[in-house]
């Protein structure tokens, strides 16, 4: 009967009933939007024991990421061949244990709804964003080293006026040791976004460059083998490369002089400097004993002109 009913009226007043049908359903779809997107505040997701857990795991993590530091540190100074190997694994362990770490705390401890977290997210994300433009930055930096890997831990890399061995890469910066035992901390921004010299790209040796100043009046080419016996009789030299010995006529202080460079390769990054000094050493004691090297006057050749 109802049907009926409806139905004459559709005939008789069908303008009437067609506003009276959309109103409805508009009213419905507004109720059902408002309570899709009801958003339960945050705070109500959180309790004692919930602060506690997240501490608990915050705690954790750090000490889970400083005793995995510590362990491969020490294990890749046992393990010579592997030390680069090990030292690299840090950075990425870090990053997984604490993406896991605030994975765990959102939805396994706190679980709030979607709603509140987009809305949550949203309004940190701005916030963040605003204050704090800088650490982002930085933090992105990180994460584009980790991932495009100019460099690893354990390359000698030079980077504004500053070269050394990488000790570490973190989020915010990364840490190098210079030659004089210095601790340099650069941001991760400003690596992105500048030049970066790598000497060893990732191997156990690099190359050496040991540079001596004699006299033009030397035989060049006794100097060169002396040269190269130097550098074949180091034992930071690593002989499965090559060794080049190169000679250069210079001046300096208005007189000729040969610059004469011995270009080798060092078993193991970290004895660079002692390398360097080693054929330096060797060099000047054999030229010495074969008298080679004379006295200041006697090696003076002035430039003509």
């Amino acid at each position: 009967m109802s049907s009926l009913f409806s139905i004459m009226l559709l005939i008789l007043y069908p303008e009437a009933v067609l506003q009276d049908s959309l109103a409805t359903s508009a009213s419905d779809t507004t109720a059902q939007l408002s309570v899709a997107t009801k958003v339960v505040p945050f705070q109500e997701f959180f309790s004692m024991s919930k602060v506690i857990a997240i501490i608990v795991v915050l705690i954790g993590t750090y000490v889970a990421n400083r005793l995995i530091t510590f362990l491969l540190g020490n294990l890749a100074e046992k393990q010579s061949s592997y030390r680069l190997l090990l030292k690299r694994l840090v950075p990425f362990l870090n990053v997984l244990i604490w993406s896991s770490a605030i994975f765990f705390i959102i939805a396994g401890i706190i679980s709030p709804p979607i709603e509140t977290i987009l809305t949550v997210g949203a309004s940190v994300g701005i916030a963040v964003g605003f204050a704090a433009q800088d650490i982002l930055k930085n933090i992105f930096g990180g994460f584009i080293i980790i991932l495009d890997r100019p460099f690893q831990v354990g390359d000698k890399i030079e980077i504004d006026n500053f070269y050394g061995e990488v000790t570490e890469i973190g989020l915010r910066s990364t840490r190098i040791v210079t030659p004089d035992d210095s601790l340099v901390s650069i941001p991760n921004a400003d690596i992105v976004s500048n030049s970066v010299s790598n000497s060893n790209s990732g191997a156990l040796d690099c190359q050496v460059v040991a540079s001596i100043f004699l006299p033009v009046t030397v035989p060049v080419d006794e100097v060169k083998e002396i040269a190269r016996n130097a550098a074949l009789t180091s034992r930071y030299c690593y002989l499965k490369k090559p060794i080049a010995v190169m000679a250069e006529n210079k001046v300096y202080e208005n007189n000729y002089v040969l610059q004469l460079k011995v270009k080798a390769y060092v078993l193991d990054i970290r004895y660079e400097f002692p390398l360097k000094s080693d054929i330096t050493e060797l060099m000047l004691t054999e030229l010495n004993r074969r008298g080679l090297i004379g006295s200041k006057e006697e090696a003076r050749v002035p430039v003509a002109g």
